[in-house]
Formats: C-alpha cells, structure tokens, sequence
C-alpha cells in the first residue's frame, strides 16, 4: 500500500523555513501540529537532506546483521534514541526502539515486505527495460506503484530489481535476467556498461538537481515573504 503523508517536502520546507524565523513554539500552533514534529523534521533535513522530508511510499526492508549493528550502536552512544536513529538513516525513533524490545526478548528478525496483490500481473522483460524503468523508477523518487502504472509490470518485479541494482553498489548488470536471452555477457563491453552506469547516474543527478531547485524556490519565497512582512512592519511604525 502506497502511504500518503499528511505534509507534502514543499510544505515542511516551508515549515521549517518560518520556523527558522520565529519559535518553534510559534510555528507549531499555526499549523496544528506538535512541536517535536517540527523538531524531528529539522533532523530528518539536517542529517538526511530533502530526502529525509519524504514519505516512504514503501516497506523497506532491513537486514538482521543492520538492525543488530545499529541497536549495538545505540548502547555506547550519548544520542537521543531519535537523534540516532536520524543519524543513521532511519524515519523516526520507533523502528529502532522496536529492535531494541526484540532484541531484549531475544526475537529480532531480518524483516522482508509481504507480497502485495497487485492487479498488475508480472512480464517478460528484457535487460534494456529494465535498466530503463529502473532508470525513471530513480527520478520519481523511487515510487513502485508509480513504475507499475507506467510499466505495466508487477510491484515485486520493480521492488526486486531496484534492491539488486542497490545491493550490487549500483552495477546496470545486476538488473540482467540470467534465465532470457539477453546480449552475453561476454559481448557486453566497457563501453556498454560505462552507457549504462551514465544513464543512471544522470537521473540520481538530475533528481538531486530538481529538488535542491525546489527546495531553494521554496526558501526564497519564504524570505521574500518575511522580508515584506518586516517592511511593512516598519512602514506601519
């Protein structure tokens, strides 16, 4: 299921852009919500960039090797149980606090996502689209109900090239299908995979580039928007 924040990045941008000029405190009753929302929000900005402001459109899944390492972590360090969390890429303190509870009880699992009923069938695919819709899958912002509509290929076929595609270091090969009758691998030369490696580097690219625009759009309207705000302020005196 595709999860929906209540606050899209551009309105927590905008958020924590008039929080940076007026207290927390302040901007939290203006807006309904609660001061340590705003607070994990700058956090998730800080340590985790623009990405950190995004609502997961999926489960993600976590090695049980990870969560140990992390919930070890976390008994020799002077964080926050939220702070470290941020830190170290996790959404929010209550998936590592979960960790900790298992691992007092002697239960933490590895933890893959259930199979989804998608009404989209999986298909055939060649090694060119999959390297093109992993390709597309990384401009937006790597939305898997997004990459079904478009593609018309099942929700566990794009989950599952995307983790290979991330688990082999970004390597284009790991997106072939060793069981079709894709170009050798042999015949796939230097040149192909430097092609390849630029394709997807130029969406990662081009993905940062839109929102780091987007993100500096947002702030100047806010400045402009305090900026008038003071003038006024001091036309009225």
């Amino acid at each position: 299921m595709c999860r929906k924040g209540k606050y899209s990045v551009e309105q927590k941008l905008a958020i924590l852009s008039e929080a940076s000029h007026c207290t927390t405190q302040e901007v939290a009753r203006k807006y309904g919500i609660h001061n340590r929302t705003i607070t994990t929000w700058r956090r998730l900005y800080t340590y985790q960039g623009i990405d950190g402001l995004r609502s997961v459109h999926y489960n993600r899944s976590y090695s049980k090797k990870l969560k140990l390492s992390l919930v070890k972590k976390y008994q020799t360090s002077n964080d926050s149980l939220e702070l470290f969390a941020i830190k170290h890429g996790l959404k929010s303190k209550n998936l590592l606090a979960r960790w900790i509870i298992q691992y007092n009880e002697s239960k933490l699992k590895a933890y893959t996502p259930r199979k989804r009923d998608s009404i989209m069938p999986g298909r055939r695919t060649t090694f060119e689209e999959r390297l093109s819709i992993i390709e597309e899958l990384i401009k937006h912002d790597i939305n898997y109900n997004w990459a079904v509509d478009k593609y018309h290929v099942s929700y566990q076929q794009v989950y599952s090239w995307y983790q290979k595609y991330r688990k082999s270091g970004n390597d284009p090969q790991s997106l072939r299908d060793r069981r079709g009758k894709a170009k050798p691998q042999d015949d796939w030369t230097e040149i192909d995979q430097l092609r390849a490696q630029n394709r997807l580097l130029k969406a990662q690219l081009l993905r940062k580039e839109m929102e780091e625009a987007y993100a500096k759009k947002v702030m100047e309207i806010r400045n402009r928007e305090v900026d008038n705000s003071t003038n006024n302020k001091q036309s009225k005196s």
